[in-house]
Order: C-alpha cells, then structure tokens, then sequence
C-alpha cells in the first residue's frame, strides 16, 4: 500500500509529531489553511470513517478534543474546527483548525446559501435514508 499516512505511522516519512499511542497518531498538517493545523489518524488503514468500528471512533474523538484543547492553549483562537476528512489521502484523519472569529470562512471557500426549498428538499432526501 502506497499511503502517505501509513508510512508515517511506521516512520518511513518524518513528521512533526504531537502525540503517539498504540493506535493513533497525532501530527503537524504539512499543508496547512491555518498555523497549528493538526491531524489525528489512526495507525490501521481505514480510508473513511464510517468504516472504522464504534470503539475506535470515540477514541479517535476523544483523543481530538485532547488536542484541539491544548491548540486552544497554544494559539488562543476564538474555537478549534474539526473536518474528519480521507480525500486528498485515502486514510481518515481528523483534521483541527485554530479558527479565528471569521471562522472556516477564512481559510475554506463555501458555497453559498442555498434556497429555503432546496434546503427542506435536501434535509428530506438525507431523513429518508436514516
């Protein structure tokens, strides 16, 4: 297998580490929206997140409020954004943003509002599939 993030859980790839266990691993986001954006993976290759099993889901949240309070120690923003992602690399990661009062508006481009009609048509079309 030729991801990025397992190589980084084995060491082949150096990364700026925060924290390490058995199962997860906590790193500096090489490619970073924001100055301290961090990402927790977990060590065996799950590329979404729904994939991964209920037990290490809490843990890998757990651990990212862990982190995402000592973000807010370290750089004081007004909150700690979280994305769990697995697109740019097949792998889930959980990706913490130190978010200033603008929000994920500053550092991701969203689309704009949609219409009260596809809003209920879109909250519908997601409720029938619950």
């Amino acid at each position: 297998m030729d991801c990025i993030f397992c190589k980084i859980t084995k060491g082949e790839v150096p990364s700026y580490k925060i924290f390490e266990d058995g199962e997860f691993i906590a790193f500096l986001d090489n490619f970073p929206c924001v100055e301290g954006q961090t990402l927790v993976i977990p060590k065996r290759h799950v590329g979404y997140f729904v994939d991964m099993n209920d037990a290490e889901y809490k843990k890998i949240m757990v651990l990212s409020k862990k982190i995402a309070k000592a973000i807010q120690k370290t750089f004081n923003p007004v909150k700690v954004g979280v994305i769990i992602e697995g697109l740019e690399v097949n792998h889930v990661h959980v990706k913490l943003f130190p978010l200033p009062k603008e929000g994920f508006a500053k550092i991701i481009k969203c689309n704009p509002k949609l219409s009260k009609e596809d809003m209920v048509e879109t909250a519908e079309k997601i409720k029938a599939n619950l």
